[in-house]
């Protein structure tokens, strides 16, 4: 289930204009639309697809003669006016409109007018519904860039203003499907958003398939019958919170990861600047070891420079033959690319470390997974690592407590104890720790039983040895004296093979066996045309699944979505591939997370969910 490649496939079918001798386009972008570009095409690529230039919607443009312009915008009224603004100044000579969701009646219908004054119409060639509102961050992993999420599906301003967010959820989920041309069958968490989302996105698959032209052109016998997952951020909070120990993770988590691209800070003659760097699957070190723990991330680093220093050194030999001169050349820039991607990973690699070692992360990552695997560390172990003589910030100290209190059960006095440290941070005057998310979890942990599955813990000596030696020493022939530096005190650790909660319930679900855990998640079959509701009995498909996609309503994280295909390794065979994609409204570190748990944590005030987060 490669979401990113069909997307991809289905916006170059878009750059072909009608007019075969007009090689060359425009293109025409509105904020949404560059998010949903920037994660599939680079400049160079974009070129090669015949566009000489690319503007912004809101940009100042100027006319550009014998020159189509192809246009991919969300259909909004602001965005119609502005079309209509650019047909009635001839801008250009053919308009290709492209919308990322479909356009209404009314927006057509406003568009119609708007263009009417001295035949502006005219130069509109094709109107087309390309149904993809998504992101694809990589292969499978989508995001739909709704910020704030968690916070507006739990505290929506109003229900109406709960029923239309989730219809802007639906909207993109089956644009996703329409991109991949299958349609599933829908499993939801019953009781919340995902159910509500689950039954509006069952009565648009209906919709459509009732409909005689509808968009699924391979004939309703012949889908795949892939399963999705709707399921709640409520269900797990601990998760979003845990301070990772993958690549991926912790690059996004310590530096943030925005459509795909991070600064990272990079030291170089005794200065410090950020240097930007591309994170995709087109970066050959970062596909294979984005969802590697860190240690195997150094070994990475050193394997690549050894490969790269092997090769270099075959072409530098004496004697090379005029034979084998074309191949010289031609290896060159490959030789050049995987040197840019060598040190581009040692820089993000040394970064990361520096920051492992001032916030002694390696410890915080310890105690959080012997929590989420039921072996809480002792109270003495928590406390030390709560108080100012500890490494890390305040913000890594709140987070590793907040875990702590929702699957461990904490005592009032082991509580106040703890909290009073955590208060003494709050009253830093220069850079107060806000402890508001404490007054969520206190609601959350009375109105939610999910984790209670979690609590039955075993005792465990709370000793803790020293670990292997120094942590990624292998790395430091790479970064230099400096990284040996950076290297010390950090232990060498790797995450246990568990599958996390969500992953458990996905793991259940995809075997299609009536479980305790599963027992109540709602079935939706759109396929069954007569059935306007979920399906029960023997109606029920009962083999297992071997394509997937779970969408978490309130926001995900790379840590569930690197556990998900981990638990699809596992389950693959020789004979049986499982494929399994991860979504949500938007992808968060820890940080992002525990603001909007920050925000709901106190009263509401009427006031707009970006106004409570600022």
């Amino acid at each position: 289930m490669d979401i990113q490649a069909k997307q991809r496939e289905l916006l170059m079918k878009m750059l072909q204009t009608d007019d075969s001798s007009l090689t060359w386009k425009v293109l025409i972008f509105d904020r949404r639309s560059m998010r949903i570009l920037g994660s599939l095409f680079h400049v160079q690529q974009l070129q090669k697809l015949g566009v000489t230039v690319m503007m912004k919607l809101d940009d100042a443009r100027e006319r550009i003669e014998d020159t189509p312009a192809v246009y991919l915008l969300e259909p909004t009224p602001e965005n119609v006016s502005r079309i209509a603004r650019d047909c009635k100044a001839a801008l250009y000579d053919k308009v290709y409109l492209n919308f990322c969701s479909p356009i209404s009646r009314v927006l057509m219908g406003d568009l119609a007018k708007q263009t009417l004054d001295k035949g502006a119409f005219k130069s509109i060639a094709k109107v087309y519904d390309q149904y993809c509102d998504f992101v694809c961050l990589d292969r499978q992993l989508v995001s739909l860039d709704m910020k704030n999420s968690f916070l507006r599906l739990t505290r929506p301003k109003s229900d109406q203003a709960l029923m239309t967010y989730v219809d802007r959820i639906v909207d993109s989920l089956f644009s996703v499907f329409v991109t991949l041309q299958q349609v599933p069958i829908i499993r939801a968490s019953p009781g919340n958003a995902a159910a509500l989302a689950a039954q509006r996105l069952h009565a648009k698959f209906r919709e459509h398939l009732l409909s005689r032209n509808h968009l699924f052109s391979g004939g309703i016998q012949s889908y795949k019958r892939p399963l999705v997952i709707l399921l709640d951020r409520n269900m797990d909070l601990s998760v979003p919170l845990h301070h990772p120990w993958t690549y991926c993770s912790l690059v996004n988590d310590i530096f943030s990861i925005n459509a795909n691209k991070v600064e990272i800070p990079v030291e170089e003659n005794g200065t410090t600047t950020k240097k930007s760097y591309d994170l995709s699957s087109e970066d050959q070190f970062w596909d294979e070891y984005q969802g590697a723990a860190f240690p195997q991330v150094a070994e990475g680093v050193q394997k690549y420079l050894n490969e790269y220093n092997a090769r270099y050194k075959e072409l530098k030999r004496e004697g090379v033959d005029i034979s084998d001169l074309k191949d010289t050349v031609n290896s060159m820039p490959e030789l050049m690319r995987k040197k840019r991607t060598i040190d581009a990973h040692t820089n993000i690699a040394t970064a990361l470390l520096k920051q492992l070692k001032d916030r002694q992360w390696d410890r915080y990552f310890e105690l959080e997974e012997e929590l989420i695997n039921n072996m809480p560390p002792s109270e003495e172990d928590m406390m030390e690592q709560l108080k100012p003589e500890a490494k890390g910030t305040p913000t890594d100290k709140l987070r590793l407590y907040l875990i702590y209190s929702l699957l461990h059960n904490v005592s009032s006095e082991q509580a106040a104890e703890m909290e009073e440290i955590l208060q003494g941070y709050a009253n830093d005057q220069e850079n107060p720790l806000n402890l508001s998310a404490l007054a969520f979890l206190r609601t959350h942990k009375m109105e939610q039983k999910f984790t209670a599955g979690l609590l039955e813990t075993k005792k465990k000596d709370s000793s803790q040895g020293q670990g292997p030696r120094s942590l990624f020493t292998i790395i430091s022939d790479t970064v230099g004296a400096r990284g040996k530096k950076l290297l010390q005190g950090v232990r060498n650790l790797v995450p246990t093979d568990k599958s996390l909660p969500t992953t458990k319930l996905v793991e259940a679900l995809m075997d299609n066996k009536e479980r305790k855990s599963t027992a109540r998640f709602l079935y939706y079959d759109p396929k069954l045309l007569q059935v306007n509701g979920p399906v029960t009995g023997s109606r029920r498909i009962t083999t297992p699944f071997t394509e997937g996609f779970v969408f978490v309503m309130g926001g995900g994280n790379y840590v569930e979505h690197q556990n998900l295909q981990d638990y699809a390794k596992r389950a693959s065979n020789a004979q049986t591939k499982v494929s399994i994609a991860y979504g949500s409204t938007e992808i968060l570190s820890g940080t992002q997370f525990l603001k909007q748990l920050s925000a709901l944590g106190k009263p509401p005030t009427g006031a707009d969910v970006d106004t409570m987060l600022d």
